[in-house]
């Protein structure tokens, strides 16, 4: 993986989810549905959303990051070549070239 640490974002949960666990376990009398649980239950679910959101997130980074990985290496294998293309052009092509005589030479159609 991309060394993000996949546990950082679980962190806001476990503390929403335990206040409503500590809660939950008042006793009878004090265990009402009122506006603080209705609150945390609101509070759980939309870091529940958040976080899936950043795992699609994170996933999606580390897609392009592997494309972007990919492309670097065909990138690089195409310098590779084109260098060498050009060495041997040098070392070989231009040697031969420069033996060759171009005087009276003509285009063929002039």
């Amino acid at each position: 993986s991309s060394g993000i640490n996949a546990e950082w974002p679980l962190r806001p949960g476990k503390v929403a989810t335990t206040r409503f666990a500590v809660r939950a376990k008042r006793p009878n009398v004090e265990q009402t549905r009122d506006y603080v649980h209705g609150g945390l239950l609101s509070e759980i679910n939309d870091i529940n959303g958040s976080q899936e959101a950043l795992k699609q997130q994170i996933a999606s980074a580390e897609e392009t990051l592997h494309r972007l990985l990919k492309n670097k290496e065909r990138l690089q294998q195409d310098i590779a070549i084109k260098k060498k293309s050009i060495q041997i052009d040098e070392q070989q092509c231009l040697r031969l070239r420069k033996t060759l005589s171009w005087r009276g030479f003509r285009p063929a159609g002039m």
